[in-house]
């Protein structure tokens, strides 16, 4: 397996695992009338206004095959202004993995943990020692961040295709000597 920053050239790969891991991870949590609106050409503009003009420090990071697929990536980005985490000393968390996502497929052979370990290299290099992530609820993956040292520290309600959902955060407040032993 291979991990790099993204491309704009990846903007394709970005996209199918964004939406196909939706379409399997939430099956049975996320309506599936909503599950089933998800396009990739619906998802793309999104995504290239995030590779062609990131915000709030975003990188994006790609796993792909010796053949060049892109089978994974994830986001990091400054934690944006959440009332939640304002609350619990905003200090705490700087930086965001705002998203994560591996194709099925690929699952469960350490890809979304090289994934994190190159978000928190980006934080270190940049003077962040402290990460959150938000994950729904009902993710079958929150075992994923607890296994990596993310604790639990709350809850928040969001709104998907017109539905309440709750989205869990999990927070690491020293990346450093948490992270980087996976």
């Amino acid at each position: 397996m291979n991990y790099r920053e993204a491309t704009f050239s990846d903007l394709s790969g970005i996209v199918k695992v964004k939406v196909d891991t939706w379409k399997t991870t939430y099956r049975g949590i996320i309506s599936e009338e909503y599950l089933q609106t998800l396009s990739y050409k619906d998802k793309e503009e999104n995504w290239r206004q995030r590779l062609e003009n990131p915000t709030h420090g975003a990188k994006i990071y790609v796993a792909m095959t010796d053949l060049h697929e892109i089978v994974g990536f994830s986001l990091a980005t400054l934690e944006k202004y959440n009332p939640f985490i304002t609350s619990i000393k905003p200090e705490r968390y700087v930086g965001e993995l705002c998203a994560i996502y591996v194709l099925k497929d690929f699952q469960g052979k350490k890809i979304g943990t090289e994934l994190v370990k190159l978000v928190v290299i980006y934080f270190m290099r940049n003077n962040v020692r402290s990460m959150i992530i938000w994950v729904l609820k009902e993710n079958p993956y929150c075992r994923f961040y607890e296994k990596l040292g993310g604790h639990y520290i709350g809850e928040q309600s969001i709104e998907i295709g017109g539905n309440r959902y709750i989205e869990k955060a999990y927070g690491w407040e020293n990346i450093e000597t948490n992270l980087l032993d996976y």
